[in-house]
């Protein structure tokens, strides 16, 4: 270990004492904890660890898997008892205060000492993991959302599935999505939304299914649709009262109250409510704007040739998604930071994230095995190239903040009510603003 490094870990162990944060066996072999939330992603992992124990025979991995809710306040306590996992998944949500209160371990010394090549990951999703000139983490993989829908409901209601790339929504009157959505809603007779004999308290099938803690998978799109900036800059604050960000948050909640063709947010309003998939994988629901990071959830419970994925409706700003991506990142406290180190650089490679790729788990991190990843769903008999071209199109980033929580407590607060129909859209966002600008 050089002198850098050495320093640098000194000066850690200093600002913050450790408990053991991971085991070490009298012969030598070394025990590291792994942390990560999302199950669905378990059997690529299991595989990719069984990888790297074959090159790395003396350090076991530990996986410890708890579902996204209660993630983050277990490695919050964590962190306070100074006994957190050796290497965890990061969030761009929560890595600003991560790295600013110090339980991030810096890697840009291991990165150059061993050669890491940063050009293999998208500049973008590089770059998201840096703060104050150090880099805290390698791109694990990234995400955009597109609409995943059932082709038995657009067969029942006429609808041609090459048709629906090409949905546009306004603010005004819907648009040919909302149109679309409204076929897609049966009652109990029936009678599909655009019917005069339609009966929105006996609804059989929605259009659509919305369900979001923050926002991503359903009004963050709209906003950026329609030419929103959930901020005013990176590390910036919040600027979701603006006009075009008001509008997208009233025709989602138009959605549920004015055209009656979502599922009720009774039923999907976070932290209680189902997830989309709930609804779409048994025919609740026709169509759901979802993350690529939920592929396995369908495909688990969907037939194959059952469903498909389609870009997201463009709105008067064009076609766009939210981007986002996840880390590896290591526990500042780690007592094993070099065999830390080893896990995060293999985990981060292309060879290694090779086998996600194959397995079709995510999109890779690595910008070179993309096309591997559309091709194992095309062998599945699903195209998801709706969420590269989601992708492509007008995107921004989950936003940057040292204020992210604040911003979330307040706006599922908020939103919750404007999706009941209990409140205004504008007010709801003024108060989510003046919250999360006041941290």
């Amino acid at each position: 270990m050089n002198k850098t490094r050495t320093a640098a870990l000194a000066a850690l162990a200093l600002a913050l004492p450790v408990a053991a944060a991971c085991g070490g066996d009298d012969d030598g072999a070394v025990t590291l904890r792994y942390a990560f939330w999302d199950d669905n992603q378990r059997p690529a992992l299991e595989a990719m660890i069984a990888a790297f124990n074959e090159d790395h025979p003396d350090i076991e991995v530990e996986l410890e898997q708890n579902p996204w809710d209660d993630y983050w306040p277990g490695l919050d306590s964590q962190f306070a008892a100074e006994n957190a996992p050796d290497v965890f998944w990061n969030h761009v949500s929560r890595f600003p205060t991560y790295a600013d209160n110090g339980v991030l371990l810096p890697l840009t010394d291991f990165i150059e000492e061993d050669g890491v090549d940063p050009s293999i990951y998208p500049e973008n999703l590089y770059d998201s993991w840096r703060f104050e000139d150090d880099q805290y983490g390698l791109p694990k993989d990234w995400d955009s959302i597109a609409m995943v829908y059932r082709l038995d409901a657009l067969e029942a209601a006429g609808i041609d599935p090459a048709t629906v790339n090409d949905l546009e929504w306004n603010p005004v009157d819907g648009g040919t999505y909302v149109e679309f959505l409204q076929k897609l809603t049966v009652d109990a007779d029936g009678d599909n939304a655009l019917s005069p004999d339609f009966d929105p308290e006996n609804v059989v099938q929605y259009g659509t299914a919305m369900a979001s803690s923050t926002g991503q998978t359903d009004w963050w799109n709209y906003a950026v649709q329609n030419g929103c900036s959930l901020q005013t800059e990176p590390w910036g604050d919040y600027a979701i009262d603006a006009p075009e960000c008001v509008e997208a948050i009233q025709f989602t909640a138009d959605l549920y109250n004015r055209w009656h063709v979502a599922v009720p947010a009774e039923s999907t309003n976070q932290p209680n409510g189902g997830i989309p998939g709930d609804y779409v994988v048994p025919g609740q629901a026709a169509t759901t704007l979802d993350g690529s990071w939920m592929l396995s959830f369908y495909r688990d419970g969907l037939e194959p040739g059952t469903w498909a994925v389609a870009d997201n409706p463009s709105g008067p700003a064009g076609s766009g998604s939210v981007i986002n991506g996840l880390s590896n990142a290591i526990y500042a406290g780690t007592e094993h930071p070099d065999e830390a180190w080893e896990l995060v650089k293999f985990l981060g490679s292309e060879e290694v994230q090779a086998i996600a790729t194959e397995m079709g788990s995510v999109w890779p991190g690595v910008s070179s095995l993309n096309e591997g990843f559309a091709d194992y769903w095309a062998e599945q008999g699903i195209d998801v190239t709706g969420f590269q071209t989601a992708a492509e199109g007008t995107t921004i980033g989950y936003p940057l903040s040292m204020n992210d929580a604040a911003f979330g407590t307040a706006a599922l607060d908020e939103f919750n009510q404007v999706w009941l129909g209990q409140k205004d859209a504008q007010e709801a966002a003024e108060a989510v603003v003046e919250i999360a600008n006041a941290e």
